[in-house]
């Protein structure tokens, strides 16, 4: 059986480590159905959007969210240390524009609108760079891989 490569968008990691989420185990167990050759990896993109939401993480509820904060904290830790960090790289930013491009031409979106995809367009032309599925909650790759592109996506929720 050939290995497959597994890009886990950023909700996907959220819902991961957000004890509360009720995706987490559905993502938990898919993880853990993959052989052990597949490869499981995150774009620095995603990396960057979880630096964020930890430097904004508000404390509402004390116990409950120090506990969540720590979880997402070592989520972090554990992505890097053991997960494939892909980076962006020169070979998709042809992908890049002609995803944003379709996009846009397609839904007819505003370009004001438009700009708040870029990470998602970002995440996207890196898997399809590096051969892998996207794994994501998101509808915009649905939309992407009807466009043509060669993008594969998965749900896990």
């Amino acid at each position: 059986m050939m290995s497959k490569t597994y890009l886990l968008d950023t909700n996907i990691i959220s819902y991961l480590t957000d004890s509360q989420s009720p995706h987490r185990e559905s993502v938990k167990n898919h993880l853990f159905s993959l052989s052990e050759e597949d490869r499981v990896a995150v774009s620095i993109v995603t990396l960057y959007e979880l630096a964020y939401g930890l430097a904004t993480f508000e404390k509402t509820k004390k116990d409950k969210r120090d506990r969540d904060k720590k979880l997402f904290e070592s989520g972090i830790e554990f992505i890097k240390e053991y997960l494939e960090i892909f980076p962006l790289r020169v070979e998709e930013i042809d992908i890049f524009g002609r995803l944003k491009a379709t996009y846009k031409k397609e839904t007819g979106i505003n370009t004001s609108a438009l700009k708040k995809n870029d990470l998602d367009f970002l995440i996207a032309s890196t898997a399809m760079s590096q051969g892998a599925i996207l794994v994501s909650n998101d509808g915009i790759f649905g939309d992407i891989v009807a466009y043509g592109f060669g993008l594969t996506f998965e749900e896990w929720v």
